[in-house]
């Protein structure tokens, strides 16, 4: 008899439910819940320009930003807690109630790239409000 394993319990999956299928699923990390998306009619033909230009912009703010963790992580010459702008971003993450770092980081990233934290960590709105749920700006 096969062991079935229930699919809330494999963290981070996401993908077809088959080769041929237009059926796709992934899960939250936070929330570790299952989301299904079905596309009835998919685009198969080549990438439009602005689909070019987004793609281009997201692996822009993706290296920026695993360029800046890499700086401000936690390490040898940053120390257990990482660097004070390391410090800082994760006292963002938790007033925001963001699910984790990276959403801190491209918050306060412009298009070319470049981070520029506020000086507070106080949020000045509530949160829940603004950009994917996670709170709203912080004055500096």
């Amino acid at each position: 008899m096969a062991r079935i394993t229930p699919i809330d319990v494999i963290k981070g999956i996401s993908g077809k439910y088959g080769n041929n299928s237009n059926d796709y699923f992934a899960t939250n990390s936070s929330s570790n819940k299952i989301h299904l998306a079905k596309f009835a009619n998919p685009y198969k033909g080549p990438a439009t320009e602005k689909q070019l230009a987004q793609r281009e912009k997201f692996a822009t703010k993706q290296a920026a930003c695993t360029a800046w963790l890499n700086t401000n992580r936690p390490s040898e010459k940053n120390g257990l807690k990482g660097s004070a702008d390391y410090q800082r971003v994760q006292k963002l993450k938790r007033a925001f109630a963001f699910s984790n770092i990276n959403q801190v980081i491209y918050k306060y990233m412009d298009d070319k790239g470049n981070i520029k934290l506020p000086e507070s960590t106080t949020p000045t709105t509530k949160p829940g409000s603004g950009v994917g749920g996670g709170g709203g700006e912080v004055d500096a």
